[in-house]
């Protein structure tokens, strides 16, 4: 029976224990259970369960170690094998051994073998085995099917067993903290190794890829777009060193991507990748496990600084982002002014056009179903900047910053999204630091179909301008061009001549000189102070929402946006505190390759320019309001509201226009009834102008709400505690809403407009 029992606990099946159970012994057969004592077969429980234990611990883990998609996991499961089973299987050999040499410790008189004493030989390996077992199974289920790709539901990934063996490594049983601290250094070795061909060659792993936490954006088929997926990062990597991971990583892998003949001579820096290799590679060597946050953000860090001061300034010059983020300026925040009304006009020219040529049906009567096709949007943002370069001056500075939006600039319909990121790179990558914008449809106001100014990115700019920052522009533009729209649209009223006075004017004086023509100008009179009443409380409204649009725009520009762009372009034009950081082990070397003028340029590096950007872009974004919940889908109705009461004035006046030539110059038009449209129109401008009316008061009390909740907040910003040595940028803080509110002074202006319509 030894020899069966040891055989058993080697993995070998065994008739003793493998047989149906009985009701009383669990593990032992009941044939045994009729040759055993109650107390044997008792003690031969604890045997029996330790020897399925094994058997099924040894398959499972063999399982895994061959199908497992993620590399960690399997060297997890091989290390089990290789250690603890093969331990366990010595066990049994040295047992065994001393059966067999009659070893006084474990035979007894008259060579006896005690069933008590082999069974406590194996008592401390049932609570390991057990533990071992329960790893397995969390690794990978028992019903797992694995067929090439990771099951989600089935199987786990590298980084959730590696903080499982750092929760399990926190126990009082000294074997099993030995054994999950022994796994946990196993796994983070294996993860080391696989994200060392990310940091030093800019490569995926070739083998495990979808376990590692950065992936290829499906989105992007074709660009080279990474994002950093969280779900797979261990705790003990930061959110900034998984930034700074990807970062490095994609740098390395666009250098290499990137043919050489698309490098210029002068961008070709003395430095190549390749010799920074040794640096890097020290750098990276003096993580040790268990891995610990400091050692490795500290690695990352050198990596990152050697990387930008050796390579990457060369490749993207100061001189490059600063052209790159005053386009962005102009043209996306809407800081060159007339940019905005070009655009503006020539896509109301377009609609105009489209829609003089759409047949309207009583059924859809709307502008909005009017279809705009890809090369009309590009065609009406060319006419824009052939209209804006018609007007630039004799700078050459700007003329060039006109030629670099004019290649890097679309106009082009865009997808609907749930909504849009704040992420980024996107929304799935929570770590993009960028602000979430609430879903408002204002890119239908300016094209009445979603239409967004996108910028490309391409390489190198793309190390400092992501995906994610260009959605988050398109999105701040199409809410800074709807409400400059709305202005222009609501100030052209006054530029039309029919809408705000007599026109044409009253006959000369020879004609009103007569009593027929002193009866016709009375008549004219008589209608023109009617009309003129019923305009009042319409050009009051008008001059309200132009009051609030006009402030709301100065707010915008001159207190949020020019300000803080100013603020980051000081910052970037400074490099004092990049110079001034502690050097790494690398720069004494490179200091001797690099000219003495080379030297003494210093520049912050791409990454805490790209997070400064965001940090400023966030700040922005939070300051122009598009953040909050309720601001921007009131200003959107608003705006909508603008479109219909000018739609409703500009109707009206054409329909008194056709009156007056009935009137005055006996010229009709029986196909159309215009005194029931006049009394139907001016019904719904009436209305219109409710409703506009409502909008600037909601308006205006969300802004004393908003003014409110922010007292003694600032706006969000990067808290990096990465770049710290290197000078952190930290966004300046613009003027409250408080200041927009005192320029408004609604309670005053609504005390006004009740006492003017008492006296109507």
């Amino acid at each position: 029976m030894l020899h069966e029992i040891l055989l058993s606990l080697s993995g070998h099946p065994s008739a003793l224990f493998d047989a149906a159970h009985s009701t009383d012994v669990q593990h032992v057969n009941s044939t045994a259970s009729r040759l055993l004592s109650t107390p044997e077969a008792e003690l031969l429980c604890s045997i029996g369960q330790l020897s399925r234990l094994h058997r099924k611990t040894r398959g499972h883990v063999a399982r895994i170690a061959a199908e497992h998609p993620s590399t960690v996991c399997r060297a997890v499961a091989t290390a089990i094998t290789t250690h603890y089973l093969d331990h366990f299987q010595q066990k049994i050999l040295q047992v065994e051994a001393r059966i067999l040499r009659q070893d006084a410790s474990t035979v007894g008189a008259y060579n006896i073998v005690p069933l008590a004493g082999v069974v406590n030989e194996f008592s401390g390996w049932m609570r390991l085995m057990e533990w071992l077992w329960n790893l397995s199974s969390f690794i990978l289920s028992q019903d797992g099917v694995l067929e090439g790709e990771k099951n989600e539901s089935k199987a786990s990934s590298g980084s959730k067993i590696i903080d499982k063996l750092r929760t399990e490594a926190q126990t009082g049983y000294p074997d099993i903290e030995e054994a999950a601290s022994y796994l946990c250094n196993v796994a983070e070795n294996s993860w080391l190794r696989q994200s060392s061909s990310w940091l030093l060659y800019g490569r995926l792993p070739s083998f495990g890829a979808c376990d590692f936490f950065i992936q290829r954006d499906d989105e992007a088929v074709n660009e080279m777009m990474f994002r950093v997926n969280h779900s797979l990062l261990p705790k003990f990597v930061t959110r900034h060193t998984a930034s700074s991971i990807l970062f490095v990583g994609k740098s390395l892998n666009q250098i290499q991507s990137v043919p050489s003949a698309t490098r210029t001579v002068s961008a070709t820096p003395n430095v190549s990748e390749l010799d920074l290799l040794p640096s890097h590679v020290d750098a990276l060597s003096k993580v040790r496990v268990p891995v610990a946050t400091s050692e490795l953000s500290e690695a990352v860090r050198i990596i990152r600084l050697s990387l930008s001061r050796n390579l990457l300034q060369y490749l993207l010059p100061r001189q490059k982002i600063v052209e790159t983020l005053t386009v962005l300026h102009q043209f996306f925040l809407v800081a060159k002014g007339e940019f905005a009304v070009a655009l503006i006009a020539e896509a109301d020219k377009r609609m105009l056009t489209r829609h003089r040529g759409y047949p309207t049906t009583n059924s859809n009567p709307n502008v909005k179903g009017v279809v705009l096709k890809e090369a009309e949007a590009g065609q009406t943002l060319a006419r824009a900047l052939a209209v804006l370069s018609t007007l630039a001056d004799d700078d050459e500075h700007t003329d060039d910053i006109l030629d670099i939006a004019s290649q890097v600039l679309h106009l082009a319909p865009c997808e609907k999204q749930g909504q849009r990121p704040g992420t980024p790179g996107r929304a799935q990558d929570a770590d993009s630091y960028l602000p979430r914008i609430i879903s408002v449809p204002f890119d239908e106001l300016l094209l009445s179909t979603p239409c967004s100014l996108t910028m490309s990115t391409p390489y190198p700019l793309d190390l400092f301008v992501s995906k994610g920052d260009v959605d988050v522009y398109s999105a701040i533009n199409a809410y800074l061009l709807a409400v400059r729209r709305a202005h222009l649209h609501l100030a052209n009223l006054w530029r039309q001549s029919p809408i705000r006075r007599e026109h044409p004017c009253p006959p000369g004086y020879q004609y009103s000189n007569t009593t027929h023509g002193k009866g016709v100008l009375k008549l004219r009179r008589q209608r023109t102070a009617t009309r003129t009443r019923d305009m009042r409380k319409v050009w009051a409204t008008c001059a309200a929402a132009v009051l609030f649009l006009a402030e709301s725009e100065t707010y915008f520009q001159g207190g949020v946006i020019q300000q803080s762009f100013d603020h980051l372009l000081a910052w970037i034009k400074d490099p004092h505190d990049a110079s001034s950081s502690t050097p790494f082990e690398m720069q004494t070397r490179e200091e001797q390759v690099q000219p003495p003028d080379a030297r003494s340029q210093h520049q912050h590096d791409p990454e805490a320019l790209a997070l400064a950007h965001r940090q400023f872009l966030s700040s922005v974004a939070y300051s122009l309001l598009v953040t909050d919940g309720a601001f921007p889908r009131l200003l959107y109705t608003f705006c909508n509201h603008v479109d219909e009461l000018v739609a409703y004035v500009t109707r009206l006046t054409s329909i008194q226009q056709n009156l007056d030539l009935a009137e005055d110059e006996g010229i009709e038009d029986f196909a159309q009834n215009y005194q029931k449209e006049e009394k139907e129109v001016s019904l719904e401008l009436d209305r219109a102008r409710r409703r506009l009316d409502s909008d600037l008061k909601g308006l205006v009390e969300r802004l004393r709400e908003i003014d409110a909740e922010r007292i003694g907040a600032s706006a969000p910003g990067v808290v990096n505690k990465g770049l710290t040595e290197e000078g952190l940028y930290v966004a300046l803080r613009v003027g409250g809403i408080d200041r927009l509110l005192m320029k408004l002074d609604w309670d005053a202006r609504d005390e006004e407009s009740d006492s003017y319509g008492d006296l109507l």
